[in-house]
């Protein structure tokens, strides 16, 4: 797993280079914050919320749910960023 739980300053973020992770929390509302260069991979930025934690262990303990069709969209719209960006 990659991920990093970052404190910048007033602003809590939570940064990870797991693709289909980062999908996951984006369609579950997390505020995408940045998408930046790590090494010859990206590492996305989110804004960090209280509930993260438990989150991520759902997605990773295969309990999460997020509606299909909004998941697949921010699938493409995530692939673009990494292609465009």
């Amino acid at each position: 797993m990659s991920t990093v739980h970052v404190e910048k300053s007033a602003t809590s973020v939570f940064e990870t280079r797991d693709f289909y992770l980062a999908c996951f929390l984006r369609t579950s509302g997390y505020q995408l914050l940045d998408l930046r260069k790590n090494g010859h991979r990206k590492l996305f930025v989110f804004h960090d919320e209280p509930t993260r934690h438990s989150d991520v262990m759902a997605f990773y303990n295969d309990r999460a749910t997020v509606a299909p069709l909004a998941f697949s969209s921010t699938i493409k719209d995530m692939k673009g960023l990494l292609h465009n960006g």
